[in-house]
């Protein structure tokens, strides 16, 4: 009796022992390896100096669906969803924050004019065929005088970088030189802009100046 029980307690332990290890490798049969989320962010801008204008950049608007997430085109023409490589920011943010960051304004008294720009991004995205990144956006500035707000100027375009190698640090790298693209072009856009209102004023006082003399003229012919 006492070795049928002592038997029977071998045969109980080792089936608890298989039973232990096949649910073990049943439930990790069905586990996946943790996979880090890493968050990237834009490199840090050059600084452009600004003077004798203000620059006011809105919040940006953006139509990519994505938001944190990093967009691919693969070579067949589909779009993938990064679940696991993210800006630190949606698109909108990063970029109006990237901008905010780039223009320093100096020589700034109340009287100096103000420009507002506003925009949309409607690209914000990697081609892994072309091993490009590429930044749609378009954008608007306006002047602000006498509490009035104007057109100056407005554009639609998409900047692309290439990159070596793919990877997020090289993604991020291509959509940093997008960003700054787009940069050197508000900064062209800007001065275009201050040119026209200088030579604008120039015009107009001649303008009145000639109309003085002509009066000063015709005062001292009397």
């Amino acid at each position: 009796m006492k070795k049928k029980l002592l038997q029977l307690f071998y045969v109980l332990s080792i089936a608890g022992v298989l039973l232990f290890f096949v649910t073990g490798c049943l439930w990790g049969l069905g586990q996946k390896d943790y996979i880090t989320v890493k968050y990237y962010d834009l490199d840090t801008p050059a600084q452009i100096v600004l003077k004798k204008i203000q620059v006011k950049f809105l919040p940006l608007d953006s139509t990519e669906p994505s938001k944190y997430k990093m967009v691919y085109r693969d070579v067949n023409g589909q779009m993938l969803i990064d679940d696991y490589n993210k800006w630190i920011q949606t698109p909108s943010l990063l970029l109006t924050r990237y901008l905010q960051s780039a223009f320093k304004q100096d020589d700034i008294t109340p009287e100096t004019p103000e420009l507002i720009i506003s925009g949309n991004i409607f690209m914000f995205r990697i081609d892994l065929q072309k091993n490009t990144a590429s930044l749609g956006v378009n954008y608007v500035i306006k002047t602000s005088d006498d509490d009035t707000f104007k057109i100056a100027f407005k554009n639609s375009t998409v900047f692309s970088s290439k990159f070596e190698k793919q990877g997020p640090k090289y993604f991020v790298e291509a959509m940093s030189k997008c960003a700054g693209k787009l940069i050197s072009a508000l900064e062209k856009d800007i001065k275009r802009i201050q040119l026209h209102r200088q030579s604008k004023r120039e015009k107009f006082l001649s303008i009145e100046q000639l109309a003085a003399k002509k009066k000063s003229i015709k005062s001292n012919s009397k």
